[in-house]
């Protein structure tokens, strides 16, 4: 983009280019252009940094699209709004596109008009405050600033690190967590031991300045303009090459050494919130940066920090994309990166609000934070404490069976030892102790499971067996039905009496999580919400719009729970519901080999090739088409060696998925609901059931026997070849509020 001729047009007032929207971003094709026209001229109106109804800060990067030239075009603006200089960036098909930034919007609706000749026409916004929030619904209460967070484990302070060397300090924080948005300069050192280095002085050139080629032939000084501020109540950083002795960069004048790509990072982890964090996803990336990308992230796009809320990151993710595109320029095309928590992140975004990234490149992935937790919490609080309980009898290879691991120590240590991330006790460590919630001594204090998080979203009830005065959110987990160990017993590695008693005495878990010897049973409303609202991927809706790669560092047989089997997962819900997983390219490998750099480079040439090949056909198609010929499914040997191979995950070998030479290399395990007869997607929170037969067990059970089961099971057994109940594809873009365009639960 920024190569661009650009030339100031001699017109009264400003305007901008839909043109410059890339061709990819389903935001440029969805989002309401108001057009009027006379027989000889025509005039629209287009925001170009966000929706129009989704603006925040009082800025919006506009775009003006006439045939009027050599007429005057004149914008008329709320009171107390200003304009940039009009920029003409395009010529097509005797149409002109201008950019221009407005700023000073009130709070509010308000409306700007434009004029061309004789014709007229207006575009309708509304402006949200910079602090939001805009679709999350009311903000989380108490939240604790950066400057009021509990220590580290050594006593420490926690601070957040600007990257140049400084801290931000208790002066820099306010009271409303906000700060002062600053500008810093870091370059890199000739010396790769040192890395990147505060620039002391603006108008000097360290000796060990390093250079980097960002295309053929040219070269630019290795400076970065680093830019902090929070936004949403989340601290942001922007980085991007830029040499402070030219010109500052703007929306219609971006940096010379902007490759006219961002990259927008996600950070880790999965906690339920309740502070502003230290983090982000990581600005100064050294690969990133020196190919010219711009690079930004937050604190509250980090999972950890920002409570597993991916709606709260989406708005993040919008409201500091705005901010990047009025102040930076608009890119060609956003590209999102981020492992685990991270993946989860961008799936999610990807699903349920698409268009603000483009491209996304997972790594660790998990489909989702619900469906992972019910894997992560049945083996914690049902099977680990089964098979911890001597009168069991249960070894833990029989557990590993029952759960298809790698081996048991990832259920023992890897998920067993972490925290309940649904459990109401789950405060991140950074919250102090005193605000957590405790049933006897603080019962009106934060609860912290991923669905009081998301409150906004789940809604709340009353759970009287807990509480009779407080409304807890929420939750969609079930498990009646559920048959634990049936692939084991079918295969002959567990008994009939293993299999009957485990089922007799598994049980499930309360509101608090509590271990109960009954089952779980999920809120009926509470499973309808996490998949009409895409809390739960599925193939179809916005993850049909946009390539992945999914960068699988094999990790099952050192027994971690990022186990291979999330990557086949996430795939098979693109499979069922579009027919295939075209969109999705799956890279394996061992954990000593990065591919990070040619991952980037392969997903922007892909996001070029769509971009170029025009917008005539469905999106998805568009995407398989463009995909680069040397990009496909794939894994590495240990020697380097590539073995291009479409990845297979064969359900008929939950305990020897080794067909293949990359499941020879990197055999993916199961987990304990596909070992209950559960289907690849995984994505069944309740089952619909059935009358238990005969013909669905490879043994013969006593008439005994029989009558035991049909006790466990009075109300039928999961009928897995059936949706789950409540199972839908998601909508799009909706608000939880204060926006009411869109707004769930409206209707």
């Amino acid at each position: 983009m920024n190569t661009k001729k650009r030339f100031l047009a001699a017109l009264i007032l400003p305007g901008v280019s839909l043109g410059l929207l890339n061709a990819c971003s389903p935001q440029s094709q969805t989002e309401p252009v108001q057009e009027a026209s006379s027989p000889t001229t025509t005039i629209s109106l287009e925001a170009l940094s966000n929706r129009a109804h989704l603006l925040s800060g009082g800025d919006v990067l506009l775009g003006v699209n006439s045939n009027a030239e050599g007429e005057a075009i004149s914008l008329q603006l709320p009171a107390g709004a200003r304009h940039s200089e009009l920029v003409a960036v395009d010529h097509e098909a005797g149409s002109v596109s201008y950019q221009t930034l407005v700023t000073g919007l009130p709070v509010g609706e308000s409306t700007i008009s434009a004029t061309a000749g004789p014709t007229q026409t207006s575009l309708q916004l509304s402006n949200y405050p910079i602090s939001g929030p805009i679709i999350s619904g009311q903000q989380q209460e108490p939240y604790f600033c950066a400057d009021q967070l509990a220590p580290n484990r050594d006593g420490s302070e926690r601070q957040f690190a600007i990257g140049n060397g400084e801290y931000l300090s208790a002066e820099d924080i306010a009271d409303d967590c906000s700060v002062n948005t600053r500008i810093d300069y870091v370059y890199m050192s000739t010396d790769s031991d040192i890395g990147f280095r505060k620039l002391e002085e603006l108008d000097s050139r360290p000796q060990d300045l390093a250079f980097t080629e960002i295309s053929a032939g040219n070269q630019q000084p290795y400076i970065v303009r680093l830019e902090t501020g929070t936004i949403n109540r989340a601290i942001y950083q922007i980085a991007m090459l830029h040499d402070p002795a030219s010109s500052a960069p703007s929306a219609t004048t971006p940096s010379s050494a902007w490759n006219g790509r961002l990259i927008y990072t996600y950070g880790g982890g999965c906690e339920a919130g309740y502070f502003q964090g230290t983090s982000t996803g990581g600005v100064l990336r050294d690969h990133m940066l020196s190919s010219g990308y711009a690079v930004t992230s937050s604190t509250l796009n980090v999972n950890a920090q920002g409570g597993c809320n991916d709606v709260i990151s989406a708005e993040t993710t919008m409201m500091v994309k705005e901010h990047f595109i009025e102040q930076y320029g608009l890119p060609e095309y956003t590209i999102g990166r981020g492992g685990s928590g991270g993946a989860m992140q961008q799936l999610l975004i990807g699903g349920a609000y698409p268009g603000l990234l483009d491209g996304l490149l997972i790594s660790n992935t998990f489909a989702d934070a619900v469906t992972y937790f019910t894997d992560s919490q049945e083996c914690a609080s049902l099977l680990r404490d089964y098979v911890h309980n001597p009168e069991n009898g249960m070894s833990e290879e029989v557990g590993n069976t029952i759960g298809g691991w790698s081996m048991w120590s990832l259920c023992e240590s890897s998920l067993g030892d972490r925290p309940k991330r649904i459990g109401p006790d789950d405060c991140p460590a950074a919250v102090p102790p005193a605000a957590g919630y405790d049933p006897e001594t603080n019962p009106q204090g934060a609860r912290c499971s991923i669905y009081d998080g998301m409150r906004n979203i789940f809604g709340e009830k009353l759970y009287a067996d807990i509480s009779t005065e407080r409304e807890f959110a929420r939750a969609p987990h079930d498990n009646i039905g559920v048959q634990y160990g049936l692939a084991a017993l079918n295969a002959g590695m567990i008994s009939t009496e293993q299999f009957l008693d485990l089922n007799e005495e598994i049980g499930g878990w309360d509101i608090d999580v509590n271990s109960r010897p009954q089952r779980t049973e999920a809120d009926e409303d509470a499973l309808r919400i996490a998949y009409q609202t895409g809390r739960v991927t599925n193939g179809a809706a916005g993850l049909a719009q946009v390539p992945i790669i999914d960068d699988r560092s094999y990790l099952d047989d050192i027994g971690n729970f990022h186990a291979s089997v999330y990557s086949f997962v996430t795939r098979a819900r693109l499979e069922r519901d579009n027919g295939h997983a075209g969109n999705y390219i799956l890279r394996r490998h061992n954990r000593e080999l990065s591919l990070e750099e040619d991952n980037l480079a392969l997903m922007d040439q892909w996001l070029a090739n769509i971009k170029a090949g025009g917008r005539d056909g469905q999106m998805l198609d568009r995407i398989v088409a463009a995909k680069p010929a040397d990009l496909q499914d794939d894994c590495f040997a240990a020697n380097g060696e590539r073995i291009v191979e479409q990845p297979t995950f064969n359900m008929q070998a939950l305990y020897d998925n080794t067909a293949g030479a990359c499941n020879a290399l990197y055999p993916p395990h199961a987990g304990m609901r596909l070992i209950a007869g559960g289907p690849l997607t995984n994505d069944i929170l309740k089952c619909q059931l059935k009358a238990i037969t005969p013909d669905d067990y490879t043994v013969e059970f006593s008439g005994e026997e029989m009558a035991r089961l049909q006790a466990i099971f009075p109300q039928g057994v999961c009928d897995w070849s059936k949706p789950g109940v409540g199972q839908q594809i998601n909508e799009t873009w909706l608000s939880f509020g204060p926006s009411p365009v869109n707004r769930y639960g409206s209707n």
